[in-house]
């Protein structure tokens, strides 16, 4: 009698579903971690609007020294042949610090929270352009070196001391504009300088 032996149909089966459930298992996976990826990218985002502050780094702290009131400022010496321009550097040191500060300019330095003074140690001039033809400047400027000292008479600190200062005033003589002129510039720049300089250290 012939034998029917049966072919193993199970077996293919079996890997077959094996494979759709390894499929199936990798797609959940996937969108698992998509998920989690999802919900950390939006928890992160929410934190960092919150911490926002359009207030962070700044301050409304004064640009100068709240401890001092006054300041008496003493005629500035000057080291240069030129004259004058001591007495306009002085005067524009008073103006401008009344200006674009909280400090008070007292006469009497008695009276005063600090002091401050200094000498123009060089006045010089500079051609910046020369006409060949002719032989003369086009342009100059005159370049101006101070130095400078601010000091606390309450505790005897000096809060600048001998600080150096060069700035310049351009003129030109085609212009009508002359060295006068050109110097006067030089000592509105040098005072705006030092009032700068004293401007407190963060």
């Amino acid at each position: 009698m012939r034998q029917t032996t049966k072919r193993p149909t199970s077996t293919r089966l079996d890997t077959g579903q094996e494979k759709a459930g390894g499929k199936d298992y990798n797609i959940k996976e996937s969108v698992l971690r998509a998920a989690a990826l999802i919900s950390v990218t939006a928890a992160l985002t929410l934190m960092s609007c919150q911490q926002v502050d359009p207030t962070v780094g700044y301050s409304s702290r004064s640009l100068y020294r709240t401890d001092i009131r006054t300041v008496c400022i003493e005629m500035f010496e000057s080291e240069s042949f030129r004259r004058g321009i001591e007495y306009e550097l002085t005067r524009a040191l008073a103006q401008q610090l009344e200006l674009h500060s909280p400090f008070k300019v007292v006469s009497d330095a008695r009276k005063a929270d600090t002091i401050l003074y200094g000498s123009i140690n060089r006045v010089t001039e500079k051609n910046l352009i020369q006409q060949r033809e002719l032989d003369r400047p086009l342009a100059s400027e005159v370049v101006l070196v101070v130095t400078v000292t601010w000091k606390d008479q309450r505790s005897g600190e000096f809060i600048m001391d001998s600080q150096r200062i060069m700035v310049a005033g351009d003129y030109a003589a085609l212009l009508g504009t002359g060295r006068t002129g050109a110097a006067k510039e030089a000592a509105n720049k040098a005072a705006l300088r030092i009032i700068e300089a004293m401007e407190d250290t963060w």
